[in-house]
């Protein structure tokens, strides 16, 4: 099996042991081998909803002598996983909204998994305020930066409650902090998410260095976009002050 990238690496190093794991999107099935042969999963079902990711997957676990331990089954999102079959899903290399199309369609069988780890690539804040009004327990959070690109990644369990709201009374932080940067983040004053506040208030400088002073026949739309930004950079700045204790109470 070739190397794994990191932010392969990091989304297994999420995985807690357990029996049956599920991997949706499983592209070339790297994720469930490593699992099963690392010993922290007895089982695997290697899942995508396209026939080549699973002719790739079913030809690695083939090379490793798996096929014992880990099967491949065709399935658009969680539709062919029925509820109790795993212990733990991984959905992970997509985009936010797709990432909640397909828990919200399948969370008959996401409310009984122990564990559900999460990777999307986009829609970060949208996914994170999903699993908060599903009740879902965000357990942990890393936050990956591999080729100039972040990776977050999260440990969920369904089965217990959100602590989100305790954090953002304890913190002074606003929920729209908590859903932009992620409240476990946050509170290990993780080294990458700092970074990221960085390279994202540069940004956003950017941006409003470049908007014009009078936008003429667009001035409404580009007030609305300088207004946008400026709540971002609120965000950003609340964060970033979290992190670095430079105060104790913050809103936006």
């Amino acid at each position: 099996m070739n190397r794994l990238s990191e932010r392969l690496l990091h989304i297994a190093a999420q995985v807690q042991e357990g029996c049956v794991l599920a991997d949706v999107g499983c592209d070339h099935g790297y994720l469930p081998i490593l699992l099963v042969q690392q010993g922290r999963m007895q089982q695997a079902i290697a899942m995508d909803i396209n026939e080549g990711p699973l002719q790739r997957a079913t030809e690695h676990i083939r090379q490793e002598a798996l096929g014992e331990y880990i099967q491949t089954r065709r399935s658009n999102g969680l539709e062919k996983l029925s509820p109790g079959e795993a212990d733990a899903v991984i959905i992970a290399g997509m985009g936010g909204n797709l990432t909640i199309d397909i828990l919200t369609r399948g969370e008959e069988v996401v409310r009984l998994l122990d564990q559900l780890i999460l990777e999307p690539q986009s829609e970060l804040a949208g996914v994170r305020a999903y699993l908060r009004n599903r009740d879902y327990l965000i357990e942990a959070e890393d936050l990956v930066l591999e080729d100039g690109k972040y990776y977050p990644i999260l440990r969920v369990c369904p089965k217990k409650a959100s602590d989100v709201r305790f954090f953002s009374e304890e913190s002074g932080l606003a929920m729209e902090v908590l859903d932009a940067y992620g409240h476990r983040l946050l509170a290990a004053k993780h080294p990458v998410l700092l970074t990221y506040l960085e390279k994202e208030k540069s940004q956003c400088e950017q941006i409003l260095a470049g908007l014009p002073a009078d936008g003429g026949a667009g001035a409404g739309r580009i007030a609305v976009r300088r207004a946008e930004i400026m709540e971002k950079m609120a965000r950003n700045q609340a964060a970033k002050a979290y992190i670095t204790q430079e105060s104790k109470q913050f809103g936006i």
